[in-house]
Protein backbone atom coordinates (compact mmCIF):
# COMPACT_ATOMS: atom_id res chain seq x y z
CA UNK A 1 0.00 0.00 0.00
CA UNK A 2 2.90 2.41 0.56
CA UNK A 3 4.81 1.96 -2.26
CA UNK A 4 1.71 2.28 -4.29
CA UNK A 5 0.91 5.46 -2.69
CA UNK A 6 4.44 7.18 -3.23
CA UNK A 7 4.46 6.26 -6.62
CA UNK A 8 1.16 7.89 -7.27
CA UNK A 9 2.22 10.85 -5.56
CA UNK A 10 5.59 11.46 -7.65
CA UNK A 11 3.49 10.70 -10.59
CA UNK A 12 1.46 14.67 -9.42
CA UNK A 13 3.03 17.29 -11.14
CA UNK A 14 5.12 19.23 -8.75
CA UNK A 15 4.80 22.66 -7.03
CA UNK A 16 6.97 24.38 -10.04
CA UNK A 17 5.39 22.83 -12.62
CA UNK A 18 2.19 23.39 -11.80
CA UNK A 19 2.87 27.37 -11.39
CA UNK A 20 4.68 27.33 -14.41
CA UNK A 21 1.99 25.82 -16.68
CA UNK A 22 -0.51 28.86 -14.43
CA UNK A 23 2.61 31.27 -15.94
CA UNK A 24 2.61 30.37 -19.54
CA UNK A 25 -0.33 29.55 -19.95
CA UNK A 26 -3.00 30.90 -17.71
CA UNK A 27 -3.57 27.50 -16.94
CA UNK A 28 -6.27 28.57 -13.87
CA UNK A 29 -6.72 24.48 -13.58
CA UNK A 30 -3.34 24.33 -12.69
CA UNK A 31 -3.36 27.09 -10.17
CA UNK A 32 -6.35 25.54 -8.61
CA UNK A 33 -5.05 22.34 -8.48
CA UNK A 34 -1.51 23.58 -6.16
CA UNK A 35 -3.94 25.61 -4.32
CA UNK A 36 -5.96 22.59 -2.97
CA UNK A 37 -2.64 21.08 -2.24
CA UNK A 38 -2.05 23.47 0.51
CA UNK A 39 -5.66 24.63 1.57
CA UNK A 40 -5.64 22.50 5.21
CA UNK A 41 -2.29 24.89 5.69
CA UNK A 42 -4.23 28.06 4.76
CA UNK A 43 -7.33 27.22 6.67
CA UNK A 44 -5.30 26.46 9.72
CA UNK A 45 -2.95 29.56 9.62
CA UNK A 46 -6.61 31.71 8.92
CA UNK A 47 -8.25 30.03 11.93
CA UNK A 48 -5.43 30.27 14.12
CA UNK A 49 -5.51 34.22 13.16
CA UNK A 50 -8.85 34.67 12.75
CA UNK A 51 -10.23 32.84 15.48
CA UNK A 52 -13.40 32.13 13.78
CA UNK A 53 -14.45 29.47 11.29
CA UNK A 54 -16.71 31.61 8.75
CA UNK A 55 -13.97 33.73 8.83
CA UNK A 56 -11.48 31.97 8.43
CA UNK A 57 -13.26 30.46 5.33
CA UNK A 58 -13.55 33.48 3.37
CA UNK A 59 -10.09 34.35 3.94
CA UNK A 60 -9.19 31.34 2.16
CA UNK A 61 -11.17 32.74 -0.41
CA UNK A 62 -9.84 35.85 -0.27
CA UNK A 63 -6.15 34.42 -0.66
CA UNK A 64 -6.93 32.57 -3.59
CA UNK A 65 -7.96 36.10 -5.58
CA UNK A 66 -4.91 37.55 -4.33
CA UNK A 67 -2.56 34.29 -5.13
CA UNK A 68 -3.98 34.68 -9.08
CA UNK A 69 -2.92 38.75 -8.52
CA UNK A 70 0.24 37.87 -6.72
CA UNK A 71 1.50 34.76 -8.83
CA UNK A 72 1.70 36.68 -12.05
CA UNK A 73 4.18 39.87 -10.78
CA UNK A 74 6.38 37.92 -8.30
CA UNK A 75 8.17 35.53 -8.92
CA UNK A 76 7.75 32.24 -6.57
CA UNK A 77 10.67 30.20 -5.45
CA UNK A 78 9.39 27.92 -2.53
CA UNK A 79 5.65 28.42 -3.15
CA UNK A 80 4.57 26.50 -0.06
CA UNK A 81 6.62 29.02 2.59
CA UNK A 82 5.30 32.06 -0.31
CA UNK A 83 1.72 30.89 -0.04
CA UNK A 84 2.33 30.67 3.77
CA UNK A 85 3.07 34.18 4.84
CA UNK A 86 0.48 35.50 2.23
CA UNK A 87 -1.71 34.22 3.75
CA UNK A 88 -0.88 35.17 7.35
CA UNK A 89 0.02 38.74 6.03
CA UNK A 90 -3.78 38.54 4.13
CA UNK A 91 -4.96 37.21 8.08
CA UNK A 92 -2.84 40.04 9.90
CA UNK A 93 -4.62 42.81 7.09
CA UNK A 94 -7.93 41.50 7.87
CA UNK A 95 -7.67 42.23 11.27
CA UNK A 96 -5.86 45.26 11.50
CA UNK A 97 -9.47 46.04 8.97
CA UNK A 98 -11.81 45.54 11.95
CA UNK A 99 -9.75 47.12 14.27
CA UNK A 100 -10.88 51.10 14.51
CA UNK A 101 -8.56 53.63 14.35
CA UNK A 102 -6.50 52.83 17.72
CA UNK A 103 -5.82 55.38 20.85
CA UNK A 104 -3.41 55.22 23.44
CA UNK A 105 -5.82 53.66 26.02
CA UNK A 106 -6.85 50.58 23.29
CA UNK A 107 -3.20 49.27 22.47
CA UNK A 108 -3.78 45.91 21.54
CA UNK A 109 -1.50 42.85 22.59
CA UNK A 110 1.36 43.03 19.75
CA UNK A 111 4.04 40.79 19.86
CA UNK A 112 4.12 41.09 23.60
CA UNK A 113 5.13 44.67 23.48
CA UNK A 114 2.35 47.05 23.36
CA UNK A 115 -0.68 45.67 26.24
CA UNK A 116 -4.26 46.93 26.77
CA UNK A 117 -4.09 50.06 28.57
CA UNK A 118 -6.20 50.18 31.78
CA UNK A 119 -4.95 53.35 33.90
CA UNK A 120 -4.53 57.28 32.86
CA UNK A 121 -0.72 56.70 35.02
CA UNK A 122 -0.16 53.92 32.24
CA UNK A 123 -0.91 55.89 29.24
CA UNK A 124 0.68 58.74 29.97
CA UNK A 125 4.07 56.58 30.32
CA UNK A 126 3.58 55.07 27.64
CA UNK A 127 3.55 59.11 25.67
CA UNK A 128 6.54 59.79 27.54
CA UNK A 129 8.11 56.99 26.26
CA UNK A 130 7.02 57.35 22.63
CA UNK A 131 8.02 61.33 23.13
CA UNK A 132 11.50 59.69 23.45
CA UNK A 133 11.89 58.22 20.22
CA UNK A 134 13.71 59.10 17.64
CA UNK A 135 11.63 61.29 15.15
CA UNK A 136 11.68 58.71 12.37
CA UNK A 137 10.37 55.80 15.13
CA UNK A 138 7.99 58.06 16.75
CA UNK A 139 6.78 58.86 13.57
CA UNK A 140 6.18 55.94 12.34
CA UNK A 141 4.81 54.31 15.50
CA UNK A 142 2.15 57.49 15.21
CA UNK A 143 1.02 56.60 12.14
CA UNK A 144 1.10 52.95 12.06
CA UNK A 145 -1.01 52.93 16.03
CA UNK A 146 -2.91 56.02 16.04
CA UNK A 147 -3.90 57.07 12.71
CA UNK A 148 -3.89 53.26 10.85
CA UNK A 149 -2.08 53.87 8.32
CA UNK A 150 -0.34 51.03 6.66
CA UNK A 151 3.36 50.97 5.71
CA UNK A 152 2.78 51.71 1.86
CA UNK A 153 0.76 55.23 3.32
CA UNK A 154 3.43 55.97 6.01
CA UNK A 155 6.88 55.41 3.07
CA UNK A 156 4.62 57.71 0.61
CA UNK A 157 3.83 60.30 3.03
CA UNK A 158 7.38 60.81 4.86
CA UNK A 159 9.34 60.08 1.73
CA UNK A 160 11.00 56.86 2.59
CA UNK A 161 11.57 53.16 1.61
CA UNK A 162 9.19 50.72 2.97
CA UNK A 163 11.95 48.77 4.50
CA UNK A 164 13.12 52.10 6.49
CA UNK A 165 9.11 52.14 7.88
CA UNK A 166 9.43 49.08 8.77
CA UNK A 167 12.53 49.06 10.55
CA UNK A 168 11.84 52.26 11.93
CA UNK A 169 8.50 50.62 13.27
CA UNK A 170 10.13 47.68 14.70
CA UNK A 171 12.79 49.50 16.45
CA UNK A 172 10.21 51.69 17.62
CA UNK A 173 8.46 48.78 19.18
CA UNK A 174 11.81 47.40 20.92
CA UNK A 175 12.55 50.95 21.99
CA UNK A 176 8.78 51.61 23.32
CA UNK A 177 9.16 48.01 24.91
CA UNK A 178 12.66 48.55 27.12
CA UNK A 179 10.98 52.43 27.62
CA UNK A 180 7.94 50.34 29.55
CA UNK A 181 9.70 47.70 31.30
CA UNK A 182 12.45 49.90 32.47
CA UNK A 183 9.64 52.46 33.92
CA UNK A 184 7.37 49.36 35.60
CA UNK A 185 10.90 48.47 37.25
CA UNK A 186 11.48 52.17 38.11
CA UNK A 187 7.76 52.11 39.61
CA UNK A 188 7.90 48.90 41.40
CA UNK A 189 11.62 50.51 43.27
Amino acid sequence: MLRFLRSNKNSLPDDEALLEAWHLAGNMEALGQLYERYIELIYGVCLKYLQNEADAEDAVMGIFEQLIEKTRTHEVQNFRAWLYVLAKNYCLMELRKTRTVVSGADFMHFNGILHLEETAAREARLRDCIAQLPPAQRSSIELFYFAGQSYQEIAAQCGETLGKIRSAIQNGRRNLRNCMEELERLKRE
